[in-house]
């Protein structure tokens, strides 16, 4: 065990460093360790805050989520028609409203937590949602945000509420 230290020290001659100014450990004493500083505080990163620009003229802000969506109000001057749900998401894409282009059908979640707006007209009875039935995609859920009822049915079958959803 002797030659380790001696090895440093010889090498850090060598290599034109001066020995370290401690003396020498004993022959049996176990190698020094470098003394380690605790790594430096991690800085915390800033939590972001949702800021999205308040909801155009027609529609309401769901803004309690990771990604805020506006939904629209379904008011005198907003119709949200009954159609098929096929229809629905074309009349979705197709919607300008506010300045907002190509808004979406909602998904089933989405439209469990319209009951949530305050002001939101029409709550009550099934709106279409673009969510397909896991044991038959012919099939999509429909969900009444007012009393949480929700069953799946077929897209061509029955029209229901068409209220549309844009993520800003």
């Amino acid at each position: 065990m002797i030659a380790r230290p001696l090895l440093v020290l010889a090498l850090l001659g060598a290599c034109g460093s001066e020995a370290p100014k401690s003396a020498p450990a004993p022959a049996d004493a176990p190698p020094a360790k470098a003394a380690v500083e605790p790594p430096a505080k991690a800085q915390p990163f800033a939590e972001p805050k949702l800021n999205p620009p308040p909801a155009p003229e027609g529609a309401a802000l769901l803004s309690d989520r990771k990604q805020p969506i506006y939904v629209q109000r379904c008011d005198t001057g907003h119709a949200c028609p009954d159609l098929l749900q096929p229809a629905g998401e074309t009349h979705c894409r197709d919607l300008e409203l506010g300045g907002f282009k190509h808004w979406r059908l909602p998904d089933r979640d989405e439209v469990k937590r319209f009951g949530e707006i305050t002001g939101l007209e029409q709550t009550e009875g099934f709106h279409w949602t673009r969510t397909a039935f896991a044991e038959d995609a012919a099939q999509a859920w429909i969900v009444d945000p007012k009393s949480g009822q929700e069953t799946t049915i077929p897209r061509n079958r029955k029209p229901f509420r068409v209220r549309c959803v844009f993520e800003p």
